[in-house]
């Protein structure tokens, strides 16, 4: 988290501090429109397209629903950022809650200083980043019903999950079409994404020993091999990997992946079942690798605390039981029946953007303080009259059982008097 910290603030100071250059750069390109990337720890790319005066698109993996204004309940729709699918119990929806809640209250990743924030109001009044971000003209979110669940949706929010897939013409590199082609029974590809090519020594030795165990398979893996593990004969290493390529070859049986968003939305749209290792427990995966194996497409395994033997059960179980097979090609015919592809979608709203603007997409709740979107002020005044109205009727009950003691001690008096 330091370290993620101290990043971000080194990029948001060099973009948003003496860039008079740069700005002035943009300023001659004449853009109409900005795609930001809402990535949640670098909110201060806002600052560029409203120091420019243009409106902007956002596209984002982790969407705030308080800040899109989407009815986005926890009870079913669960946080990005943790393992839960939209089928909760008590305990699951409680935790859900509190963490979206969490996220409302505090952010680990605060704003610019407000001297570097009034720097940017003289383009125009905004309370802070959140602010800027709420004014999107449009959500391009990366989900697909065909990995995520369902949820609603509001007029200014696209689905455009997979906009990396792509058909393909079939050509690789020579080394490894020759590789794939000679295997036996097919291929295993196995990648942790574009940041992680290096691995621990122990790990890679676990990964090397269920590997040499599969007879007639064989394994692509983008590695480094930094520590000079000894490697089965039958696992081919490389620094790059076209690996949107190499899924869509029919010798494919399998894909060892990290659970990274656009590799998952590959894998589904070419039909291979996967194992899943998140790599990092802060960003998405590891709510990626739950729904593999909420929908059936594979299964998730833990990066840090795995066997050899553990690794190659799951393998053997996943190549062998057709079931896997069958619904990630279900879910591969879902996603390949679209009207409009994800790249054609991003496309028609961006373009509609453009030339219409985007206030008639958006809802009345965007612009609505958070208490009255979250209809606080409604039940406040609900729960007061309530409470006005039952300490009238209790404090009335007991003036009412007060007099009617009075006048039965009366009474009582009386008779014994008489």
């Amino acid at each position: 988290m330091m370290c993620a910290t101290c990043s971000r603030d080194h990029f948001c100071n060099n973009l948003i501090q003496n860039n008079g250059a740069l700005m002035s750069k943009l300023e001659s390109q004449k853009f109409d429109l900005a795609v930001v990337d809402g990535i949640f720890v670098m909110k201060c790319i806002y600052l560029v397209p409203h120091r420019l005066r243009i409106p902007w698109v956002t596209y984002c993996d982790v969407a705030d629903p308080f800040i899109m204004r989407v009815p986005w309940l926890p009870s079913f729709v669960p946080h990005s950022a943790v393992p839960l699918t939209d089928r909760m119990n008590f305990y699951e929806r409680l935790k859900n809650t509190l963490l979206s809640a969490s996220f409302l209250i505090y952010s680990p990743f605060p704003d610019p200083s407000s001297y570097d924030l009034d720097k940017y109001r003289r383009f125009g009044q905004f309370s802070n980043l959140d602010d800027l971000m709420s004014r999107s003209q449009l959500w391009l979110l990366t989900k697909n019903i065909v990995l995520d669940y369902s949820r609603p949706m509001m007029s200014n929010m696209i689905n455009v999950g997979g906009l990396t897939v792509k058909r393909t013409n079939g050509k690789l590199p020579t080394d490894m079409k020759k590789f794939i082609e000679s295997a036996q029974l097919g291929v295993v590809l196995v990648t942790f994404g574009s940041t992680t090519s290096n691995l621990p020594s122990t790990v890679v030795q676990k990964f090397a020993s269920a590997f040499r165990r599969l007879d007639g398979y064989r394994v692509i893996w983008r590695l480094k091999n930094k520590y000079n593990v000894e490697l089965p004969v039958n696992v081919m290493i490389s620094q790059w990997l076209p690996q949107n390529d190499i899924l869509a070859h029919p010798s494919v049986k399998l894909f060892v992946t990290h659970c990274g968003n656009n590799g998952q939305f590959e894998a589904v749209y070419h039909g291979v079942p996967m194992i899943g290792f998140p790599v990092s427990a802060f960003a998405d995966q590891v709510h990626n690798a739950r729904r593999l194996d909420h929908k059936g497409y594979g299964l998730s395994m833990d990066l840090y605390h795995f066997t050899a033997d553990q690794l190659f059960h799951n393998i053997h179980k996943i190549l062998k039981e057709k079931s896997y097979k069958s619904r990630v090609m279900r879910g591969s015919n879902i996603f390949r029946n679209q009207a409009q592809s994800p790249v054609e979608k991003a496309a028609f709203w961006i373009e509609h953007v453009c030339r219409f603007g985007g206030d008639h997409l958006r809802s009345a709740g965007s612009d609505l303080p958070l208490y009255s979107y979250l209809m606080l002020d409604v039940f406040a005044f609900i729960f007061s009259t309530l409470f006005i109205v039952v300490y009238l009727v209790f404090k009335f009950a007991i003036l009412v059982i007060s007099e009617c003691g009075i006048k039965l001690n009366k009474l009582i008096r009386k008779l014994k008097n008489d």
